[in-house]
């Protein structure tokens, strides 16, 4: 078979020769599996003794791993030294770029962290995407391998290739100790990743309100903007973090200040429903007329979610209870839609336009009529909404409750004197 695939034929001295060397290999690759393996298991003896026997310690699986990369993401302390003492490669890239170092950093193996420092190991090594034995330390909250990794001289500044830092990883995942070391060793507090995200930011975000404490010790840019996600205000608004939004405007942070989208810290707390948030900045003198880039408002966001006490809380406020969303409602019209009865009620009070129309050219009588919602359409009639209003095709409210069958509805509008005609 081996004759016939050369294609030329073979002595028999030369068909023994190679028949040794295909021994020979086989047995060298069955070699370096065990050692893979071994060396993975943590089976130290096994490791020793394929060693001895001339296993090469750098041969690797085909993604790249090393025994002493898999020795060292399993924690296998005693492997490791003995790879290393058969001058195994410490800087040895995976196909990802991954070192042992890397690996073990990111797991939290210690012993093993300061095994492959003391063999020179590169401690700013990095994976493809930019990921250094820091970044990964640092994100997994393994704090003593960060300060280790720190006074052997890694990068603290060192980032990702989405602009990730070590300082933006542990402020995104609530590892308070490490971001303190790292502020002591000087990580740039107000570095951000290519969205625009800043520490300040994604701990707001996150919930971590030690970790805000300590990111504002630091002097950050308060109003730092990621963008569409805005600033650390509009995030911690968004996600109802109470306590957080009084730091950040007790640190000057711009309660009026814009994500990329237009949206307020004070609207992002009105569409979630985030009462005593709004309370805040509302005392703190937020805008409440602030108009998003689509024109809606922090009152037409409360509105269109029934959030009765903030829209209550915005009208004592002076929101305008006749803002209007580009191409879209009003604050009365979409009330009127949804059939908010309150809410409505809370508007009319505030003087918002009962005729006031929706860009479709429905009036709150006619949108309230079509949905069939009687209590909605008896306080539009008696704050003297008109009943016989036309849209462009002619359709008054009276016709929308007829074909829509809600007879109580068209009872209500024909004694209110609409036009039956």
């Amino acid at each position: 078979m081996l004759a016939r695939r050369l294609n030329f034929p073979l002595s028999p001295a030369s068909a023994v020769l190679l028949l040794a060397c295909v021994l020979a290999s086989t047995q060298a690759i069955a070699q370096v599996n065990d050692l893979i393996k071994a060396s993975r298991d943590g089976d130290l003896p096994r490791v020793k003794a394929l060693l001895a026997a001339g296993s090469d310690v750098n041969a690797g699986m085909s993604d790249g791993s090393t025994p002493l990369m898999l020795a060292s993401q399993s924690g296998h302390l005693e492997v490791v030294q003995a790879l290393l003492a058969a001058k195994a490669d410490v800087n040895a890239k995976a196909n990802a770029g991954g070192t042992a170092l890397i690996i073990a950093s990111e797991k939290g193996h210690l012993e093993v962290v300061r095994a492959l420092l003391a063999a020179k190991a590169d401690v700013n090594a990095k994976w493809s995407d930019g990921g250094t034995a820091l970044t990964g330390a640092s994100q997994f909250g393994h704090l003593e391998v960060v300060q280790t990794l720190l006074a052997a001289g890694a990068d603290v500044s060192a980032n990702m290739k989405n602009g990730g830092t070590a300082l933006i990883l542990a402020s995104q995942n609530g590892h308070l100790q490490i971001v303190q070391a790292l502020l002591v060793a000087k990580a740039d507090v107000n570095a951000k990743r290519s969205d625009g995200v800043a520490a300040l930011n994604i701990a707001s975000q996150q919930g971590h309100q030690e970790v805000v404490q300590a990111l504002l010790a630091a002097n950050p840019d308060v109003d730092a903007n990621a963008g569409s996600g805005g600033t650390a205000l509009v995030m911690a608004s968004l996600k109802g973090h109470v306590e957080i939004v009084q730091m950040l405007l007790a640190a000057k942070a711009n309660m009026n200040a814009k994500s990329s989208d237009g949206v307020t810290a004070l609207m992002a707390a009105s569409v979630t429903g985030h009462l005593e948030i709004v309370q805040a900045l509302l005392v703190a003198k937020a805008d409440p007329n602030a108009k998003a880039n689509n024109g809606g408002t922090a009152l037409i966001l409360a509105t269109v979610k029934n959030y009765q006490e903030i829209v209550r809380a915005l009208l004592a406020a002076n929101a305008d209870a006749n803002a209007r969303m580009t191409n879209g409602p009003t604050t009365l019209t979409a009330a009127s839609e949804k059939g908010y009865l309150e809410v409505v009620q809370a508007l009319l009070a505030a003087r918002a336009d009962v005729n006031a129309r929706a860009s479709d050219g429905n009036t709150t009588l006619m949108l309230a009529s079509l949905k069939g919602h009687v209590e909605v359409v008896q306080a539009l009639l008696a704050a003297k909404a008109d009943v016989n209003a036309k849209r462009s095709d002619g359709a008054t409210a009276l016709k929308l409750a007829s074909q829509n069958s809600h007879p109580e509805v068209v009872q209500l509008l024909k004694s209110a004197g609409a036009d039956q005609h």
